[in-house]
């Protein structure tokens, strides 16, 4: 397996994310993002870039360039939300804006 499928693999494991997660939140397909962690092929740079903003991580990270994840829960949230604020409630909203700031 490449090191940007286990890195991403990885990740999503201490998340807790699916790969309907992921995609959902990195803007790739489902099906592009199965390949992507199966090996089949391997990522454009955006790709890596978009995944990784997902996961709060860096691209060096995710290609095995750097050992630190450097994870930033807080931006990870914040893409959670941007990417899916059309779903959300009026008072899903309030309720991640309150746990935010606590």
């Amino acid at each position: 397996m490449n090191t940007f499928a286990e890195s991403v693999r990885k990740m999503m494991e201490e998340k807790k994310l699916t790969q309907k997660d992921l995609s959902r939140l990195s803007g790739v397909s489902e099906p592009s993002l199965c390949r992507y962690l199966n090996g089949a092929i391997n990522p454009r740079m955006d790709i890596v870039i978009n995944v990784a903003k997902a996961l709060g991580t860096t691209p060096n990270y995710l290609l095995g360039k750097e050992e630190d994840k450097k994870t930033d829960d807080f931006e990870s949230v914040k893409v959670l939300v941007a990417r899916n604020r059309k779903i959300f409630t009026e008072e899903q909203k309030a309720e991640i804006i309150k746990m935010l700031f606590k």
